[in-house]
């Protein structure tokens, strides 16, 4: 191709110079725009066929309507339609009966239970006693009142007169710092014959009333010497009255135990 005719040529021009045009591949790509718009011409217009057939109304059918004259000659007369008449529910018959008491386990009944033999009589059970026919022979007999299974009223245990522990615990006034600080302010230990640096522990249980009087004090460890237990039972004793423990609202006596540790001091 001349170079002054490659700004005029076309891109396939260009593309297939110097090669067979009559092969195929050249007409295809020359004709592809054509063919495209007729494709999309033929989509285009069925669709528009599509849609149009759908919006055609469908066949409807008509009924002739027919017109009832009436002639002025002809008079219509009103006809009232009578309620139905309710009919009242025939009277009830009862049959004859026998109370039936219900057992109360730990109570006293008032009326004591039926017996064998009228339980055995042609009588229906029920709350209550009512003379009249036997229960066999009555066709409407009515509603029977059933009378409820037997109530066991189960024994409460018995609560403990001490409690190991309680809802809420006793308290010291003050609460755990002020009883440490009392039981340091008080106790007065003899460590002559113990070795500094020694460690002693002593375990002390007692009862907080429910006025939170302390009671019932004992030693539950010992510290090695009784002169040692005797001094946290005698501290223990002088104890003001504590906050007493509760149990489902109310004061009760509660156990209560007091670690104390003390160390010889270094001299």
């Amino acid at each position: 191709m001349k170079p002054e005719s490659i700004l005029k040529a076309d891109v396939l021009d260009i593309v297939f110079e110097g090669r067979n045009k009559e092969y195929g591949a050249y007409v295809l790509r020359r004709e592809y725009d054509k063919r495209m718009y007729i494709a999309l011409s033929g989509m285009l217009l069925l669709t528009l066929l599509f849609v149009g057939f759908q919006l055609m109304p469908k066949n409807q059918k008509f009924v002739n309507a027919t017109t009832v004259t009436i002639p002025p000659d002809l008079q219509l007369s009103e006809h009232l339609v009578e309620p139905p008449k309710e009919e009242l529910p025939k009277p009830q018959t009862k049959a004859a009966s026998i109370q039936y008491t219900t057992p109360i386990i730990s109570k006293i009944v008032d009326v004591p239970p039926p017996t064998v033999d009228d339980l055995n009589k042609d009588v229906q059970i029920s709350t209550t006693t009512v003379d009249g026919p036997p229960a066999s022979t009555v066709v409407n007999p009515g509603p029977v009142d059933v009378p409820p299974a037997a109530l066991v009223v189960p024994d409460e245990p018995a609560a403990p007169s001490i409690l190991e522990r309680s809802e809420i615990m006793p308290e010291y006034p003050g609460g755990e710092a002020a009883l440490r600080r009392f039981l340091q302010r008080n106790l007065r230990f003899d460590f002559d014959d113990m070795e500094p640096g020694a460690r002693i522990e002593i375990r002390c249980k007692f009862i907080v009333g429910k006025t939170g009087k302390v009671e019932g004090i004992q030693i539950t460890k010992s510290g090695g010497q009784q002169k040692f237990d005797n001094e946290v039972v005698r501290v223990v004793g002088k104890m003001q009255d504590w906050k007493p423990g509760l149990q489902n609202g109310k004061n009760v006596n509660v156990y209560y135990t007091i670690p104390v540790i003390v160390e010889v001091p270094v001299e």
